[in-house]
């Protein structure tokens, strides 16, 4: 892993832009694949109601997003290489808890700007073209406005320019990131009742709590973690029956 920043040292802005729009493709085409199967897979513990085909439309968000993912990506490299991100030696134990703190760092951002997202001046400017498909399937991970998709990625970039982390613990916030929004806009609950009613699972964002979020936008603010929606109050008052329960119930 440390090998990687010599390597990524020597490429020439082409040759990053090109990368990171290949990689940006493959995480939807993964995304899309893995999502269509465990939709397949656990079609009988459905939560949400069975949507329509993606339309023009959509196709055109999920674009969209690629380009400006990619861009995030290149601003990232950029960054580096001026010396703005620096990278912490990757260790074992350490780039898990790197991981760990800087999952629950981006949870807060991320339920402030959603939360932000979601009063009613900002809402029509920018959530609610993710918010108009309200069916969640696999596709709808990517159908974001412009400005949320560089809200995002801004947001990444500046807690990386405040905090040097390991290069091990940020590919595996890319994996967290991408598994969580896979599995809160699949429609099905594919963790089975026995986990789900494990203890960390009360603090641990399963797939239904992100659907109950597309059924009532008003809940359910966070993505990785139930903590700051118990913490604020916006925590659907039925999320912990249903999590529970030994079939999950349609939002």
């Amino acid at each position: 892993m440390d090998a990687l920043p010599e390597w990524a040292a020597r490429l020439g802005p082409a040759q990053v832009v090109g990368g990171a729009l290949l990689a940006n493709v493959l995480l939807v085409l993964l995304a899309v694949g893995v999502g269509g199967w465990l939709v397949r897979r656990y079609g009988d513990r459905r939560v949400a109601p069975a949507p329509g085909p993606v339309t023009p439309a959509e196709r055109v968000l999920i674009a969209v997003a690629v380009l400006l993912n990619s861009a995030v990506g290149v601003a990232g490299w950029l960054l580096w290489r001026a010396g703005w991100i620096r990278l912490a030696p990757d260790g074992g134990l350490r780039a898990l808890a790197e991981l760990a703190l800087f999952t629950l760092v981006m949870d807060a951002l991320m339920y402030a700007g959603h939360w932000t997202a979601h009063r009613r001046r900002v809402y029509p400017l920018v959530h609610e073209a993710h918010h108009r498909y309200p069916d969640p399937q696999p596709a709808t991970l990517f159908v974001l406005h412009p400005l949320e998709a560089v809200g995002f990625g801004a947001a990444w970039l500046a807690v990386l320019c405040a905090w040097s982390i390991s290069l091990a613990a940020i590919g595996g916030f890319v994996a967290v990131n991408l598994l969580f929004g896979l599995l809160g806009h699949l429609g099905v609950e594919p963790v089975p009742v026995r986990v789900r009613r494990w203890p960390v699972f009360r603090w641990v964002a399963l797939p239904m709590f992100h659907v109950g979020h597309h059924a009532d936008p008003s809940v359910n603010l966070g993505f990785y973690t139930t903590v700051w929606d118990r913490l604020f109050g916006t925590l659907d008052p039925g999320y912990d029956r249903r999590r529970t329960g030994a079939l999950p119930e349609q939002s």
